[in-house]
Order: C-alpha cells, then structure tokens, then sequence
C-alpha cells in the first residue's frame, strides 16, 4: 500500500505539470519541460541530473528542498535514472532549445525508474524470480523510419522501453541473470520477470505506452543497474540479450500464444 501511495503521489507530480502547462494563458511566461535523466550531487548536496545525450539541468535548491518536504529523498535515487518535470519564467530565464546546460529551474516532479536486478546462481533459488503475466514487447514501432527498443544509457545502465497493459496498481519487473548458464561469444542472457502486483488490467486496458504518451514515461521505461551483473562475470557486459515473454492479445503466462523472444542490445556511446 505504501509503495501504491508513492506512485500515485509520483504520477500526480509528473502529470500535475503537463495540466498546468496546457492550461497556460497566452500571456502565461511559464514554460514546462520533462526529461529522463540520472540523479549526481556534489557530496550528498545541490542534485543535478544528466540526460543520456549530455544535457545537465541543475534545479534550483529551494525546489529541491520543497520537494523533499513533501517526502521525497533524493538520497535514495543518486545515481538511478528518474523522470524529473521542471518549470522556469520566459521572461526572466531563456533556454534554447538546444541548450546542454540548463540552470535555475524549478523541479516539479521527480520520480525513479530503477528497478531490481538479482543474480541467480540457479532457477528455483531463494531470489529467483517469477513471471505471472507476459508483456506486450519490447518494441514499439511508431513511424516507417523510427522505433522505441532497449539501450544502453550508460555502460552500467540498461533502459528497456516494456509495454504492458496497465489498470489501477503498479507492476514490478526484475532483470536475472543466471551465471551458470553457457554464454555464446561472451554475450550473456538476461531474463525479464514481470508481475502484475494484484493489478486487474485486461487486454481492453491501457497500455504502459498510452500512459507514456500522456506524460508518466516512468510507466513505460524501466532502468536496470547493471553492477551487480558486472562484478559477477568477467565478460564484457558491452552486448547482452533480453529474454522477454509477451502476447499482445492476452495478460496470461499460460496463454498458447504467449511467446519467447529475444533482444539483443550493444552499447553505443553517445558522439
């Protein structure tokens, strides 16, 4: 309940923001903007986020502090990938569009996109992990010339773009990696786990990319750090492949058209 809580408290920070930027005036000097980043400080002080092409927003420390006397701790997510919605005053603050510092916003909303990540020396072991329902894929094509799949955001970071339907309650996912399993050419497979967590969704409910497409991205990406992977294998975590049970047309595991299909991601450094 008290993880439901901070969603929806989440959900109403991100969503807060694009409602109060559609109703702006004409005259209205308020701009609004959304991003994913990953959460640095300067020891444990005056947070700042990077974008995975470089962008550097630094808030200012009186919307951080308002934020976190709301209850949020910025503590908690150094270092993770967020979703953060900030505003700023045109007319006292101009940034271009394609500025890569931004400085002296306002944070409005904040909220994590990490999620679990267990190494499992064999299936069935103590923090193995469990599907209970597939998701719809891992791709998402929108245009003839551009879809939404897994990527690197940084060499220790995987992002995975997982549509799923989604009702009323959050799902959990969990990225395992068995190192007893045989690797071809040193790329190694990890295994997606999605739970519903009581969710009563159905084919006829939304979709996590709808939600995305609305404002709550947190819904649709996931974050997976990578580390704990690292320290127990000696192979190059550079390529891995994706193991992912899905079915487009029912939220059951057992479904005869639930499939297994595979990703493989490589990581590509920003130039």
């Amino acid at each position: 309940m008290a993880k439901f809580k901070i969603w929806m408290v989440a959900l109403t920070l991100i969503m807060g923001v694009s409602l109060s930027s559609c109703m702006n005036s004409d005259d209205d000097t308020t701009r609004s903007r959304g991003a994913l980043a990953k959460v640095y400080s300067m020891y444990g002080m005056n947070y700042y986020f990077k974008t995975v092409d470089g962008i550097t927003i630094t808030p200012t420390a009186t919307s951080v502090a308002e934020l976190e006397a709301r209850g949020f701790k910025f503590s908690e997510v150094e270092g993770q990938v967020v979703q953060i919605a900030y505003q700023w005053d045109s007319s006292v603050l101009e940034i271009p569009d394609n500025a890569t510092k931004i400085e002296g916003v306002a944070l409005t909303g904040i909220v994590s996109l990490d999620s679990q990540v267990e190494v499992v020396d064999e299936p069935g072991a103590a923090n193995d992990s469990i599907s209970d329902t597939p998701i719809i894929s891992l791709k998402k094509e929108v245009s003839s010339t551009f879809a939404y799949e897994p990527y690197y955001f940084d060499t220790n970071t995987l992002m995975l773009p997982i549509n799923y339907y989604i009702q009323t309650k959050p799902h959990s996912f969990t990225l395992v990696y068995y190192p007893n399993e045989e690797t071809t050419d040193g790329t190694i497979k990890l295994y997606l786990r999605h739970k519903k967590s009581g969710d009563n969704m159905t084919t006829g409910s939304p979709t996590s990319f709808d939600y995305a497409y609305n404002g709550s991205t947190y819904l649709y990406y996931r974050s997976f750090n990578l580390q704990k992977i690292a320290y127990s294998t000696s192979g190059s975590l550079d390529k891995v492949i994706i193991v992912a049970e899905e079915n487009a047309n029912s939220v059951e595991l057992d479904d005869n058209n639930t499939k297994t299909n595979e990703y493989t991601v490589e990581y590509k450094e920003i130039k």
